[in-house]
C-alpha cells in the first residue's frame, strides 16, 4: 500500500497540514488584534458585542482547523465502532511513515 507515489501525495498533504497549523495561529493573531483595537477604537456597545462575538467566532474556527488532522482519523475510527463497516486504515501507516520521516529530516 505504502509505495513511493503514495509517499509523495502523502507527504505533499503533510507538509500542507504542517503550514496551515503554522499559519492559522499567525492569522488569528493578526486578525484578532485588530478587533480589538476596532473594540478600544469604538464608542458604540453594539459594535463592540459584535466584534467581541466575532473575535470569540475567529478563535473557535482556528481551533478547528488547527485540530482537524487529529480529528478526521478518531471521527472515522468512533464511526467503525459505532456502526461497524469494512473501514480499510492501512493508509494511516503510511501517513504515520511519512510524519515519522517528515520529523526525522
Amino acid at each position: 500500500m505504502c509505495n513511493s507515489d503514495m509517499q509523495v501525495v502523502f507527504g505533499i498533504i503533510v507538509t500542507l497540514f504542517d503550514l496551515i497549523r503554522f499559519l492559522i495561529p499567525i492569522i488569528l493573531i493578526v486578525l484578532c488584534t485588530i478587533d480589538i483595537f476596532k473594540i478600544i477604537v469604538s464608542k458604540k456597545e453594539d459594535e463592540i458585542k459584535k466584534l467581541r462575538k466575532d473575535v470569540l467566532m475567529k478563535i473557535v474556527y482556528a481551533i478547528i482547523i488547527y485540530l482537524l488532522p487529529f480529528l478526521i482519523p478518531t471521527i472515522l475510527k468512533l464511526a467503525n465502532n459505532i456502526v461497524p463497516f469494512d473501514y480499510d486504515d492501512s493508509w494511516k501507516e503510511c501517513w504515520d511513515y511519512v510524519e515519522e520521516s517528515k520529523k526525522n529530516n
